[in-house]
């Protein structure tokens, strides 16, 4: 298998490195993403990793491990994980301009109960990008998403509904709503001066 893709010079701490994974199927998906890095001049690891047997859900369920590595391997610099089918249209670095320790994409809907009649808001997170800082509470967070994928006894599908759990439960850990220019959506539904946008791989390429 062919390994990473990297842009990082070995030895520097960059305020950010761009971290994301793919499968031997999505590398194509990930050169186009490193293409889009270099020329806009964000530092990028983009971590090679062979499927084996795994299935999609497998998969996006490595997230927080994926996350948990490059603090490892980049002890002093920020990480913004992008999925691999997105695009970048400029420098992300304005996106660490933010209060707080996670940044991600956040959506509140309305929807009505049935009985007994009434409204209810449910909150969407996306990890499709997001912004972790360097930091133990951090740290704390992913390995509970990584624990919690691994117990919950719900049904998941992807993996976002453990990490909302888990930062619902994670005190002291303060997490801020993503501009939306970086978080990732998708291409058709993007304003123009968006700087991530996103294509879904999965609805052309299959999730398996």
């Amino acid at each position: 298998m062919l390994g990473d893709i990297v842009s990082v010079n070995g030895g520097t701490s960059p305020p950010y490195v761009v971290v994301g994974f793919f499968t031997p199927n999505y590398r194509p998906l990930a050169e186009n993403l490193s293409k889009d890095l270099v020329e806009t001049q964000n530092p990028h690891h983009l971590i090679a990793r062979d499927k084996g047997d795994s299935t999609w859900r497998n998969v996006v369920h490595w997230k927080p491990d994926i996350v948990l590595e490059a603090m490892d391997l980049y002890p002093e610099s920020n990480i913004i994980l992008l999925d691999v089918d997105c695009s970048v249209r400029g420098s992300l670095l304005p996106a660490l301009d933010f209060p707080g320790d996670i940044s991600a994409r956040s959506k509140l809907r309305l929807t009505n109960h049935v009985w007994p009649l009434r409204q209810k808001t449910v909150l969407h997170i996306s990890s499709r990008s997001m912004v972790f800082r360097q930091n133990a509470r951090v740290r704390k967070f992913l390995a509970d998403w990584r624990d919690e994928l691994r117990t919950a006894t719900y049904y998941q599908g992807g993996c976002e509904m453990a990490m909302r759990f888990v930062i619902m439960r994670s005190t002291g850990l303060a997490f801020c709503p993503m501009d939306p220019k970086y978080s990732g959506l998708e291409v058709d539904q993007a304003t123009a001066d968006a700087i991530v946008v996103h294509s879904s791989a999965s609805r052309h390429a299959g999730r398996n």
